[in-house]
């Protein structure tokens, strides 16, 4: 389903919709870049990811370079820690922190994606995290066969976790995890033993939408309903929302 009929359908998410719309498509084109241009080093991809992020938000990359110069001065290598990029400290007269923190959390998506592996398979069994970059689990699907699979928000990373199982304090207890549907039927688990929560869609969701990410979105005033309750989302959607208030 097509980014432009939801809207038609919920024109009440149209502003979350379209933002997504343009982080889609800002990864989808660094990762391109990057498997057909011949990359001598990291700020050679670094420059791609920041081009890629003018020309989709229609921001000057003038305007861009001094970015690149405090992403090269992080102590850690955002290649290895993308969450690096989150912790920058900028200054401007023109955006407000909020605005800020998004654009520094969009930039940082590319490289939460360059972390998985062509056909990587690894489970959140564990601890519950993503394996592949660390991420505190908050979105899930049940296939058919019954099973749950958790998809990492960031680096989209998707693997196996128990089917009744609270990701952050592995309640396994099914009395104490309690169950909220909305109109569509996509759920939110939240845990009575650490007040947290995690969305899970029906692979029904999945063939109807062929994007995981967006059933997150469509779905956010169920996000609202739950955190009003008092439970914690403990990592952000694709589009950097986290504390809906």
């Amino acid at each position: 389903m097509k980014i432009e009929e939801i809207i038609k359908e919920k024109p009440h998410l149209e502003s979350p919709l379209e933002l997504y719309k343009k982080i889609r498509q800002f990864v989808d084109e660094c990762k391109v870049q990057k498997e057909q241009i011949k990359l001598e080093n990291s700020t050679d991809l670094l420059d791609v990811v920041l081009k890629n992020f003018s020309n989709v938000f229609g921001i000057p990359i003038e305007s861009l370079s001094f970015l690149k110069d405090e992403i090269i001065k992080i102590p850690k290598n955002p290649f290895d820690k993308p969450d690096s990029i989150w912790s920058l400290s900028i200054q401007s007269e023109e955006l407000t922190k909020e605005e800020i923190d998004r654009m520094l959390f969009i930039i940082s998506k590319p490289f939460f994606v360059f972390l998985r592996k062509e056909g990587q398979q690894a489970s959140f069994m564990d601890t519950g995290k993503c394996p592949i970059c660390g991420t505190d689990a908050s979105l899930s699907m049940i296939t058919e066969n019954n099973e749950r699979i958790i998809i990492c928000p960031l680096c989209e990373h998707g693997g196996s976790f128990y089917r009744i199982c609270c990701p952050y304090c592995f309640n396994k207890n099914p009395d104490k995890i309690e169950i909220l549907l909305d109109d569509e039927e996509i759920r939110a688990e939240y845990c009575l033993e650490c007040n947290t929560y995690i969305k899970s869609f029906r692979e029904k969701h999945y063939i109807k939408y062929r994007d995981s990410f967006l059933i997150d979105l469509i779905s956010l005033p169920l996000d609202i309903v739950v955190q009003r309750k008092g439970y914690i989302r403990r990592s952000p959607n694709i589009i950097g929302i986290k504390n809906i208030e």
